[in-house]
């Protein structure tokens, strides 16, 4: 029984000592070959196992996306990079915590920074592309529109009232119907939200736009769509989005060239 717990206890100082290390190799955002020579040094000496080091592994690959994440960029040295520990590690993206969609976006985002948009294909989208157009950006997305609705009928204006004897007082002042209206945003189409290399569009089932780039006077971000303002029309288009910065980087890059 002692030995069992003197054992114990030391294979846990061990890969304490082995997860210390590779954390500190880690913090450049790589492994060399010095430094996995001297992991696997390490493991050798404590007498850990492959299976020992899993958890540690999955830390270190979870803590390096969490890194490379921050500044909400992965770059093509980054994603090499994850790409080489995940390997080395023998580890698949389901192993630890990573997350495809921000790999994607933030990947995108990077790409987009140096100038390089994305490609995607348009199986679906029933536009007819002109000559040397290529599609940049499409997804799902809703036309909405600002809409003045009456919620309640309320009084205003001065009013009062004289007591003239117990049970009959009389009223002075004036009473008029005061509606209480707001505006609101309402959907009035579903369908996709598109950018190429020449205009930008939506393509719904009832409204559609597209224009060139050269008659956007300005557009706007909202945490859920972005208005564009087109040149001669007087109310902006109104475009819902579950995400809006890839969009949005894409068509300020566009409008920059």
């Amino acid at each position: 029984m002692f030995n069992f717990v003197k054992n114990y206890l030391a294979k846990r100082e061990a890969k304490s000592e082995y997860d210390e290390t590779l954390k500190k190799f880690l913090a450049d955002g790589k492994l060399d070959e010095g430094e996995k020579k001297q992991l696997e040094e390490l493991s050798t000496k404590c007498g850990l196992t492959k299976e020992d080091l899993v958890d540690a592994h999955k830390k270190a690959a979870s803590l390096m996306f969490k890194n490379i994440s921050t500044d909400e960029r992965i770059t093509d040295e980054e994603k090499k990079d994850l790409e080489a520990l995940m390997g080395y590690f023998d580890l698949s993206p389901k192993d630890f915590e990573f997350n495809q969609n921000n790999f994607n976006k933030f990947y995108s985002l990077a790409l987009i920074d140096r100038g390089i948009l994305p490609t995607p294909a348009h199986t679906g989208l029933n536009v007819i592309f002109k000559k040397d157009e290529i599609l940049h950006w499409l997804c799902g997305a809703t036309l909405k529109k600002q809409k003045r609705v009456t919620e309640s009928i309320g009084y205003s204006g001065l009013a009062g009232s004289v007591k003239i004897m117990k049970g009959l007082r009389y009223r002075v002042g004036s009473i008029r119907l005061a509606p209480q209206t707001r505006e609101i945003m309402v959907d009035e189409d579903n369908g996709n939200f598109w950018m190429t290399n020449q205009r930008v569009g939506f393509l719904g089932s009832r409204k559609n736009f597209t224009f060139p780039y050269s008659k956007i006077l300005s557009f706007e971000l909202y945490k859920d769509g972005i208005s564009i303002h087109k040149e001669g029309k007087e109310k902006p288009y109104i475009v819902g989005l579950d995400d809006v910065e890839l969009p949005a980087a894409i068509l300020s890059a566009i409008l920059n060239k």
